[in-house]
């Protein structure tokens, strides 16, 4: 399955391509039956066979995706089939990559966030710094871009969703890799990035911080990040309090 020559500036977020069975429950008309048996392999952990097609199919799409928009990497790491993951990652132009991850760390699969994090993609650090949205403008395949293709909020890094489910020994490891949460800028502040991000979307804005704010605040982040964790504690608390005054949409009434 090939994906549709849209560039960014025609359509806002590329979309995952989906057969019309999609709405049925059933794998869509556009995949091949190799594709068909690839994925369904992936999934249910049939290392040989997903070893056999990678090494000697010359017509497999290894990026194709299923009617849920979903790629064999994808449905691996969901599964939790280490092997398959890792003979997937030795692919080069592996599409999904940072769907993957993020999908392995909200279930707290440890040994694969550690296989994805050795993929080439992450030798430089940045793509852990960065948000799905923040890299949108690359204009790889790196994350889906869509709202069906991936399930996680589009501001989203690594590091935060790890924090948000409170995976210690994850969080660990993205510290030691160089990543961090960094603390939104003031509300009433007026740079450029802030005041364009308030023109496109505010309400998606103010979700941003509230996400990095609630990385910030939980147990996972403020232990392994903070010489005194009990006093950046204290100054966080104080700071939402204020917050909490200024920023009314997520305010508990």
């Amino acid at each position: 399955m090939h994906r549709r020559h849209t560039t960014l500036r025609e359509k806002g977020r590329r979309q995952a391509i989906r057969g019309p069975a999609y709405m049925f429950n059933e794998k869509g008309t556009n995949l091949t039956s190799e594709e068909e048996r690839f994925l369904d392999s992936a999934e249910y952990g049939n290392i040989p066979v997903v070893r056999k097609m990678l090494e000697e199919s010359k017509t497999l799409n290894f990026n194709c995706v299923d009617y849920m928009g979903q790629n064999a990497l994808q449905l691996a790491v969901g599964n939790e089939h280490l092997e398959v993951t890792e003979l997937l990652l030795k692919k080069d132009n592996l599409a999904r990559v940072g769907d993957a991850l993020l999908l392995a760390i909200s279930k707290g699969y440890v040994r694969i966030v550690e296989a994805i994090l050795n993929h080439p993609a992450f030798a430089q650090g940045q793509r852990l710094t960065l948000s799905p949205l923040e890299q949108e403008l690359r204009d790889d395949d790196f994350y889906a871009y869509d709202e069906d293709g991936t399930r996680f909020s589009h501001d989203i890094t690594p590091i935060i969703l790890a924090a948000h489910c409170q995976e210690y020994e994850i969080v660990h490891i993205l510290l030691l890799k160089g990543a961090r949460i960094e603390r939104p800028h003031d509300y009433f502040c007026k740079c450029n990035e802030c005041n364009e991000k308030q023109r496109k979307d505010s309400f998606s804005h103010s979700r941003s911080r509230m996400n990095a704010y609630k990385g910030l605040a939980s147990a996972a982040y403020l232990s392994l990040s903070s010489e005194d964790p009990v006093l950046t504690a204290l100054e966080l608390s104080n700071e939402l309090a204020r917050l909490a005054n200024i920023e009314t949409e997520f305010k508990v009434m």
